[in-house]
């Protein structure tokens, strides 16, 4: 992998830096919203916070759709933007799992669980995807059932960020599904990766 500062004014990357600007600024509107901090400006009592919040996340998802569309369509895919863009992901998954501890400090337990198993995930698959490379074999980018999980993420996240009318009993069930979905994608990631490893050894013994 060949990081090249130059690669930063293409389009797809510009649009992960947007996304990556946006984590600050949706935690700020949201923890206004939730009262621990204060904001000295007209506009923002007249704003409600919550919804705010949540179309940062959807500006937020649809610049990540968006980035690797435009990467694939026009042949943009850089090293730089293969390293920028899950970090973006990762920086606004964790953003928005601590507000979501913080809304719904009662069942804090699962949303940690939830947490806890995302990092633990995507550590494995980076550690499991670094060492196919260092062997020469490219693993074909996200899979279907990533992006599944990836939506599940946004689209319940979107509704417990923008809807704090959702009560405990909801809100602990849709938890439940993101960090179900995210069981099962890196099940299936890690099949992937074994059928791989199997193919492989069998090529270097029939060699």
């Amino acid at each position: 992998m060949k990081l090249d500062i130059r690669d930063i004014t293409k389009l797809p990357n510009l649009l992960t830096l947007v996304r990556i600007a946006l984590i600050p600024l949706f935690v700020y509107v949201f923890l206004w919203e939730d009262g621990m901090i204060q904001a000295d400006i007209d506009m923002m009592e007249k704003t409600n916070g919550y919804l705010l919040a949540a179309i940062i996340v959807v500006i937020s998802g649809l610049t990540d759709a968006a980035d690797g569309y435009i990467a694939r369509k026009f042949n943009m895919i850089t090293d730089l933007g293969k390293a920028l863009d899950p970090f973006a992901d990762k920086l606004t998954q964790a953003a928005v799992v601590v507000c979501l501890v913080i809304r719904y400090n009662e069942i804090w337990w699962l949303v940690a669980a939830l947490f806890t198993f995302i990092v633990v995930k995507e550590i494995t698959l980076l550690i499991m995807a670094l060492l196919f490379l260092k062997k020469g074999q490219d693993l074909g980018g996200a899979k279907w059932f990533g992006k599944v999980s990836t939506i599940v993420f946004y689209v319940l996240v979107i509704v417990l960020i923008g809807a704090p009318s959702v009560n405990t009993l909801a809100a602990a069930i849709m938890i439940g599904v993101m960090l179900a979905f995210n069981i099962l994608a890196f099940s299936l990631y890690m099949r992937e990766y074994m059928t791989l490893y199997k193919q492989r050894k069998q090529e270097n013994d029939n060699s």
